[in-house]
């Protein structure tokens, strides 16, 4: 299929464009691929972004493909969540059909020998469209989840993970955020036959730009107000079952009883907006978080728990500045840019939890109270380790953190991944 006269440099492809639009305003998309993407390319010249509000799909078709193939398929199964394929050859056609027309779109608007970048597991078969299209262009796909290990993948019929893992192979160079996701990707080939070339294959993790996080001072005054004095205890996520913010809650309760001596002295503000409004498995999720949060205003009091479904990027910015303790809990995570964001905002030494099963635990480790994400008992007590540290060692694990999570900035991420196919 032949460019048009106007063509681009560098085409960029992915499910969610760069700004959402509500009734009231258009606004910055929310989550990392955004804050990533968009941050690395506003400056880039020739590069357009293709996203699936721009093409014609239609509703049941979407559906099919992002509530049931991508969310509820691959989603889940990177994120060892998937106990079973609940779906129909109809979803995986449709998925087949929405990554055709994602092909077909790139293959029109890149110039001759220009580079594409598919974005993350809505895409994963595209690459190999692309390819027999266009064989001039230098393909990318970036994974920007995990990547299931072998015997969760394993979890997906034999046809499935094979349609998966040929039509990633159709790029040039295939990406992960951290080592351990570009071996679980690799290990998964080879326990179907397939040996594709490790040097096509990276690592490429992505940091912060410190100059560009602002809290405002009208947001720092209100947290101020509302925290009085109080240790600030903070998540950041969306309400979505791999944040595992269930368990993260239980924990604070289960630090709480431990430890009645806080009560009264701490506020756990839980910013965690509302995802995938439309699946079921989210709406249960987020009812049962409401329902857990006032479990625990009722057991230890109606001001030890702030729950807020906002998408607000001023307030988040506000309480990572003022936080004494974050929480990041994921179950699985590509790389958590919050924790990331956190650390090079921050201005009280805070102390950050994390998950070892995060992508930035990686980078991170060193500086965090690093858990695993199952073991609520063990989160109780990080919260309370967390207090009981010292603000000289707050202070050398924060600047550790701070370094690490502002070591690539997001063009030198970009220009790192698209090199990979120079």
């Amino acid at each position: 299929m032949a460019s048009p006269g106007w063509a681009a440099r560098l085409v960029v492809a992915s499910n969610r464009g760069p700004v959402v639009a509500p009734a009231e305003c258009a606004r910055q998309g929310g989550g990392g691929l955004i804050a990533i993407v968009g941050a690395a390319l506003a400056e880039y010249e020739g590069a357009i972004w293709v996203s699936a509000d721009q093409l014609p799909i239609e509703a049941a078709v979407y559906e099919s493909y992002y509530g049931r193939a991508a969310t509820g398929i691959l989603w889940f199964a990177h994120h060892h969540l998937l106990n079973e394929v609940p779906w129909g050859g109809a979803d995986w056609l449709a998925y087949e059909h929405v990554n055709r027309m994602f092909a077909q779109t790139c293959a029109q608007a890149a110039g001759l020998g220009a580079t594409v970048l598919l974005l993350d597991y809505h895409l994963a078969v595209a690459p190999a469209m692309l390819r027999r299209l266009r064989p001039d262009l230098r393909t990318i796909h970036f994974t920007m989840c995990p990547w299931a290990d072998p015997a969760h993948f394993a979890v997906l019929p034999e046809w499935l993970r094979r349609k998966l893992i040929e039509g990633m192979l159709g790029a040039r160079s295939l990406c992960f955020f951290v080592p351990r996701w570009r071996s679980a990707f690799l290990e998964c080939c080879a326990a179907l036959g397939y040996s594709p070339d490790p040097a096509a294959v990276h690592a490429i993790p992505v940091g912060v730009d410190a100059s560009a996080l602002v809290a405002p001072e009208p947001e720092l005054s209100d947290v101020e107000t509302m925290v009085r004095g109080r240790k600030l205890f903070l998540r950041v996520d969306r309400l979505d079952p791999t944040k595992n913010i269930l368990r993260g809650i239980e924990a604070y309760a289960r630090f709480l009883e431990s430890n009645p001596s806080w009560r009264g002295r701490i506020l756990h503000y839980v910013l965690a907006y509302e995802s995938r409004t439309g699946l079921a498995a989210y709406r249960s999720h987020s009812e049962r978080i409401r329902a857990l949060v006032a479990e625990v205003k009722e057991r230890f009091g109606p001001d030890c728990i702030v729950l807020d479904t906002r998408n607000n990027l001023d307030r988040a910015m506000a309480l990572m500045a003022l936080a004494d303790v974050l929480v990041v809990n994921p179950v699985r995570d590509g790389m958590n840019l919050v924790v990331k964001e956190a650390a090079a905002v921050n201005r009280r030494d805070c102390t950050i939890i994390l998950s070892r099963d995060a992508g930035a635990a990686d980078e991170l480790g060193a500086g965090a109270l690093v858990i695993d994400p199952l073991d609520v008992e063990a989160l109780a007590e990080a919260m309370a380790q967390a207090l009981r540290m010292e603000p000289p060692e707050r202070r050398r694990r924060l600047d550790l953190m701070r370094r690490a999570a502002t070591a690539v900035h997001p063009r030198q991420w970009l220009d790192l991944v698209l090199a990979t196919v120079a």
